[in-house]
Order: C-alpha cells, then sequence, then structure tokens
C-alpha cells in the first residue's frame, strides 16, 4: 500500500450529517459543507460506515443486499434533475410536508418517515425521467451507457430488487423453484416482465453513482481522502447470495468462537465464503467486489480481517462449530494469499480487532498492511502501551462505531485505568485523571492519539467534540442504532461556537502533531 504519509481524519457514518436539503438523513449533498469543516480542522481522511444498498427497512448498514453499488437513501433530491422537475419540495403533499419537517427537526434519524418520503420522491422522479428522458436524450443515452458498462451485478441486483419487492419482501429461497434456482428461462421471462422495475432499480443506482462521483470530485479538491467500511460478508437474503450459492454458502453459519467475551461464541447467521470453490475461478466474484469498491473510495476498511485467515462457521454436524480450514497453516497461507489480492492497486486498512491470534497482525505488518490500534484496548496485561511507540504502518483510534465515546469511557473507568492511562500517555504530563472529563483530559486524550506513531488517525466526531452520542450498541436491536445524526446543519459548523472552537482546537493538535 502506498504510503499516505502522517494524516488523520474523521470517523462520521453518511446517516449522521444534517443538512438543510436533506430529507431527515444525512446525504450525499451534505459532505461539502463537513469537507469545509475538515479542511479549517487540518483533517484529510473522512472514514465512512458501509454505503451498499441495505434491507428494506433495516437501517444497519452491515444489514446488506448487495456487495455492490450504492444505498439510494443517501441520494440527494436537491441534486437530482428530476426531483426539481416534479415541483421539488413545492410539490410535496401536505402531509409529506409535515412528515418533511418531522424528520428534519428529530434528532435521530426517523427512518419510518425517511423511507416513505424519499421513496415517493424517487418514484415521481423516475416516472418524469420515463416520461420526458426515455429514451432518446443525452441523459438517457448517459444512463444506458453506464447501465451497460457496470455487466452482471447490476443486472443481478436490479432483478432481485424488482422480484422481491413484488413478492412483499419474501426471502428468496421462498420464491417458486425455477426463480429460486435461476433458471435461464425463468430469469428471461421475469426480467421482460418486470423490465420497467428492473430498470427503475438500475436509474437508482446510476443516480447514487453520479452524485457519489460529484463528492469525490469535492473531496479531491479540499484535499480529503475518503475511506469506505467493506462488509466481509453479506446476507443471506441478497442478491449475491441468490446468484453466487457456489462461493457464498448457505449450508453452515458465520459467527466466531468462544472467547473471554462469549463462552458459546457468536452466531451470526450468515452465509460464509468458500474459498476452495473462489480459487477454481481465481477469485472472479471477489476480485469484481474490491475493484468496485477501489472505485468509489482512496482507502478501503476492510471488515473482520481474521475472517480471510480462518472462518468459524456451525451446521447440523457440528453445532457447536469449527474452523475452517482446520490447520494453522492454511490460515497462514490464506490470509496471506487473500490479503496480497485485496491490496493490489489499492489502499486497504485491515480491522483486526477482537480475539484473533498474533501471527494475523505480524502477516498484515510484512505485506505492509495498517491494522487498528484502539488506545483503551491497547495494553500489556494491565498496563497501557505508550501510543508514541505504535507502529508507523497502523491506524490509532479513540474508537470505534461500536464502542461507547471515549467520554463515557472516561468517567466509566475504574480510578486504575485513568491513572493507568495518565502514567504512560505524555500528553497527560501536568493533567489532573479525575473522573470528570475534563477539557484538559478531553485534549490530553486527542493529543494522545494525534501524537502516536501510527501514520494513520482517525477520530470518531463525539471524540472531537466530547460528547456522549453512540452510533451503535452491539448486540441490542432498537431504534437508537444506526440512528446518530450531528446536532448542527453542515452549512453552520464553522459559524455554530462548539463546532468553530472544535475545528480550531483540533486543527492546533493537529499541526503540532506534525500531521
Amino acid at each position: 500500500m502506498a504510503s499516505t504519509g502522517r494524516i488523520s481524519g474523521l470517523l462520521l457514518p453518511l446517516f449522521s450529517l444534517r443538512s438543510k436539503t436533506d430529507f431527515g438523513i444525512g446525504d450525499f449533498g451534505g459532505l461539502d459543507g463537513l469537507f469545509h469543516w475538515m479542511e479549517a480542522a487540518r483533517q484529510r481522511l473522512l472514514m465512512l460506515l458501509p454505503l451498499l444498498p441495505t434491507a428494506p427497512g433495516d437501517p444497519s448498514p452491515y444489514s446488506t443486499r448487495s456487495a455492490f453499488g450504492l444505498n439510494a437513501l443517501f441520494i440527494n433530491l436537491e441534486m437530482l434533475p428530476e426531483f426539481h422537475a416534479t415541483g421539488g419540495e413545492a410539490a410535496l403533499s401536505a402531509e409529506e410536508k409535515r412528515m418533511l419537517a418531522e424528520a428534519r427537526a428529530a434528532p435521530r434519524v426517523r427512518y419510518d418517515l425517511v423511507f416513505r418520503l424519499k421513496g415517493a420522491a424517487f418514484r415521481r422522479a423516475f416516472e418524469h425521467f420515463e416520461r420526458t428522458a426515455w429514451p432518446q436524450s443525452p441523459r438517457a443515452q448517459e444512463f444506458m451507457a453506464w447501465r451497460q458498462q457496470q455487466g452482471e451485478w447490476l443486472e443481478s441486483y436490479a432483478l432481485y430488487t424488482a422480484i422481491s419487492q413484488e413478492r412483499n419482501h419474501a426471502p428468496w429461497w421462498e420464491w417458486p423453484e425455477p426463480l429460486r434456482n435461476r433458471h435461464p428461462d425463468a430469469l428471461g421471462a421475469e426480467t421482460a416482465r418486470l423490465e420497467r422495475e428492473v430498470r427503475y432499480h438500475a436509474w437508482l443506482q446510476w443516480v447514487a453513482e453520479v452524485q457519489w462521483d460529484a463528492v469525490r470530485g469535492l473531496a479531491k479538491a479540499r484535499g480529503v481522502l475518503l475511506c469506505g467500511d467493506e462488509p466481509f460478508i453479506i446476507g443471506q437474503d441478497s442478491a449475491d447470495v441468490w446468484a453466487h450459492r457456489d462461493v457464498l454458502r448457505r449450508d453452515a453459519r458465520l459467527g466466531v468462537p468462544p472467547d473471554a467475551f462469549s463462552a458459546t461464541g457468536q452466531d451470526w447467521g450468515l452465509p460464509y465464503f468458500d474459498f476452495e470453490q473462489m480459487e477454481k475461478d481465481d477469485y472472479r466474484w471477489l476480485k469484481s467486489r474490491a475493484t468496485k469498491a477501489a472505485s468509489y473510495y482512496d482507502l478501503r476498511r476492510v471488515d473482520h480481517a481474521v475472517g480471510y485467515f480462518r472462518q468459524w462457521i456451525r451446521d447440523e454436524k457440528t453445532p457447536t462449530g469449527r474452523f475452517v480450514p482446520d490447520t494453522e497453516e492454511a490460515w497462514k497461507k490464506l490470509g496471506e494469499r487473500h490479503f496480497r489480492l485485496l491490496a493490489k492497486d489499492a489502499g486497504i486498512v485491515a480491522e483486526d480487532l477482537g480475539v484473533i491470534p498474533p501471527f494475523v497482525r505480524t502477516i498484515l505488518k510484512n505485506l505492509g498492511l495498517p491494522g487498528y490500534r484502539v488506545m483503551r484496548w491497547e495494553r500489556d496485561d494491565s498496563i497501557y502501551r505508550n501510543p508514541h511507540q505504535f507502529p508507523p504502518v497502523s491506524l490509532v483510534t479513540t474508537g470505534t462505531h461500536d464502542t461507547e465515546p471515549v467520554a463515557e469511557w472516561w468517567e466509566a473507568a475504574t480510578d486504575e485505568e485513568r491513572l493507568g492511562t495518565a502514567r504512560v500517555y505524555p500528553e497527560f504530563q501536568g493533567v489532573a485523571a479525575t473522573k470528570e472529563f475534563s477539557p484538559e483530559v478531553h485534549r490530553a486524550m486527542l493529543a494522545s492519539a494525534l501524537n502516536s506513531g501510527s501514520d494513520l488517525c482517525v477520530l470518531p466526531w463525539q471524540d472531537v467534540l466530547g460528547t456522549r452520542d453512540r452510533i451503535n450498541l452491539p448486540g441490542t436491536m432498537g431504534d437508537a442504532n444506526w440512528a446518530y445524526r450531528i446536532t448542527q446543519n453542515v452549512e453552520d459548523l464553522l459559524t455554530t461556537a462548539e463546532t468553530r472552537s472544535a475545528a480550531e482546537r483540533l486543527g492546533l493538535l493537529t499541526a503540532s502533531a506534525r500531521r
């Protein structure tokens, strides 16, 4: 991986942005305002959560229906010509205007309102596109050319989505046998019968990609690198599992083995990769996914890195679970082969957190690929490690999307943990390690990350501000997960006192750290 030099940036989900033109959820239109703030704060990297299409009604960015493409919820309607042509916001019904005002004012993402509002707006925009542009206009020709370039993934995804929607989102294994097992004649007949609906879902992907390409141009102009998040596996009810059952297997369930956190391990109920089968066609599907992701981002966070070395699966034969493959030597060879493949002509960061064998970090280091250093977890027994001694080829952070913000962690920590941090981190010299997450403690924590030896430093937005809002609480279901929204509109980040002073503070600390 080519060196980025010493840089720092933010972790902030796209859905968390708030802007004057959004429909109750962060979208592509809000990113330029964030880039302005990042430029003032000297931040040059934005790490996002997955932007992939998600399951209907499920807000989790890791509950994906495709390993390719973008989530249409992130389309900015203000940037969509067909939305304006149908009257824009002014043409919304009285009930829709009421819902939109409620969604925009809500402290968290109101997915119940967002799905209804944006779904209806997309339909009206597409109807206008077909009525006025299809098929001879330059815009229609541009869409058709793009669609042809995308090939198999798009056609499979659009057909899968159209069938699923018509069948009230019944999973594909409950479809009639000819469709379930993808008989060519049945697929051809269904494609013809649902032609308009298939075209609609392909059109949404085109709109999303055109807008994302514009975002990439803005990021480049502001000197910001974009880091995507690549889930290890995708949902069972997804276009890819339906189309590629030879390499995405459902005869066992993926999870993680027993560890200090769980005596029985975790059963994720997800498919697993048949890497032996993948090798037979030279990893065609995996390479296609990596190529598409690399076209979207400057850097990719590869989730669950240990899964590319070994997978823990459960089936009827071994209900308590087993590793595939089953020897350490095979794990090492597999992991090295896969990360060479994933990193070819692309920048990646390996998410190597959790209970993993020591050789994983050794192999990643030998390949020159950065892994994670979450400061609160970097200890030798109970002794914290000095961040200044972290290896340059690594990513340091104060927390992840699954952890509590650093302010909450600090105040819930034991006296021993707070004092242990203050003894080891040089930036805490002269700072009282009291239970209160004081401005002095906050500044010292940010400085400790920025001054670390890691070339990459990523700070969650909540930790930059010192707030206590969570993105996700693992192992729970509820409206609070994946619904966090920033308080200010992005257009106001440099005029609101709290966020303007945060930019000034972070900019000074970043300059001092020579990032």
